[in-house]
């Protein structure tokens, strides 16, 4: 029996997808379940299983394609003799979609490898894992310097050199997925919505002193977060999105914390995070960074925004101006903390200060408004005790 194998639709906001690298070649042997190719969003890259017994019949599309969702990518078979339709639809409607079995898609983050009868996950990124195939290294003996022992990409270079000696060349890496997307969003972003940008100091003493004697410590995005989503509470205005004839001012205080992978930039959501007490952040926090840089992220947990908060104070910049992230109308940068002298009543004490910059939609908020969000953050990371 024919059966479509459909490039399965992601998350509302997903309209296309890449064909990543088929597993199975044509003619190949599937059981129900087989993982047949996998699939690049402009988030992560996820597995596509068989929901039928037999063989993979025809692939229609092949790595690197980028197709629409729904679009039929390949066929499965009873046998290799069984014919194809003659004039199949490049893609079935949402309501013959229904119909169909959903291809299953999970996210690629580790590989299992079967040794001494012992099963290891070894977790790595997909574009390492994509290298190290290309180069034929063994990533069973990669040591992972990424986020809990993962292989990144440059494992994988260094692990190459040091064991041969050969130099993996510089090369042209072409733009699609999640670079495509993100680099397309902010140059459309950049483009169209007039930004206009507010700077102001924070005195953090208090977070760090509050987050001391603290257990267990929130780290100080987490306050961040808390700080942000309360004065945007106070300020609902900034928690809109600008509709051409209208602005919609939304409801629920989604914050959406950047996070750097190895293949771009990914802005996993924290929802209510106006409700939540600070320890709630903090566990939500860590777990979808986490699955961020595991390439585990589901659509539920990036879709949603309602503001965007980008830190690179760990990389020791004082301070820089974001893009703002469509629909959204703000966006925060924040810079590092770092001691410094600071006059006070007067007095010349050291403080542990944190340069902050808001980038904003002009459409939607003005500058007085934006003025007043700043300060209402500012004021709960200088007295955190409504945070914490």
């Amino acid at each position: 029996m024919i059966k479509e194998i459909i490039m399965p639709k992601l998350g509302q906001t997903v309209e296309e997808s890449t064909v990543g690298k088929w597993m199975k070649n044509e003619g190949d042997n599937v059981e129900k379940g087989d993982v047949l190719l996998e699939v690049t969003t402009d988030k992560a890259t996820l597995e596509v299983e068989s929901f039928a017994k037999g063989v993979l019949r025809k692939i229609i599309h092949k790595e690197g394609d980028v197709v629409p969702v729904l679009a039929i990518i390949g066929y499965t078979a009873s046998s290799m003799d069984e014919e194809l339709p003659e004039n199949p639809p490049e893609q079935l409607h949402e309501e013959e979609k229904k119909e169909e079995e959903t291809p299953v898609a999970e996210p690629v983050s580790e590989v299992q490898n079967k040794s001494n009868m012992e099963d290891k996950r070894i977790k790595i990124s997909p574009l390492a894992k994509k290298l190290a195939k290309e180069k034929g290294v063994d990533i069973t003996k990669i040591s992972g310097t990424g986020p809990g022992g993962r292989i990144v990409k440059e494992d994988v270079i260094a692990f190459k050199e040091a064991a041969g000696g050969e130099k993996i060349a510089a090369k042209t890496i072409p733009v699609k997925g999640m670079r495509k997307v993100t680099a397309e969003r902010l140059q459309k972003s950049f483009q169209t919505i007039p930004h206009f940008y507010l700077s102001t100091e924070i005195d953090m003493t208090e977070c760090v002193k509050a987050r001391a004697e603290k257990s267990p410590k929130p780290a100080f995005n987490d306050m961040i977060i808390k700080a942000s989503a309360l004065a945007i509470s106070e300020n609902p205005e900034i928690n809109s999105s600008f509709k051409g004839d209208s602005i919609e001012i939304i409801g629920d205080i989604n914050i959406g914390l950047a996070v750097a992978v190895d293949d771009g930039l990914i802005v996993p959501v924290i929802r209510n995070a106006d409700k939540l007490a600070i320890s709630d952040i903090s566990k939500k926090r860590d777990e979808l960074v986490k699955k961020a840089r595991d390439g585990k992220l589901l659509p539920s947990d990036y879709e949603g925004g309602t503001f965007t908060i980008s830190n690179l104070g760990m990389f020791e910049i004082d301070n820089f101006s974001a893009i703002v992230n469509p629909p959204q109308s703000a966006i925060l940068a924040i810079g590092r903390i770092k001691q410094k002298p600071v006059i006070i009543d007067g007095n010349i004490g050291i403080r542990s200060m944190m340069q902050v910059t808001a980038s904003f939609d002009h459409r939607c908020i003005d500058g007085a408004l934006g003025a007043k969000f700043l300060q209402k953050v500012k004021g709960y990371l200088e007295d955190p005790k409504d945070i914490l």
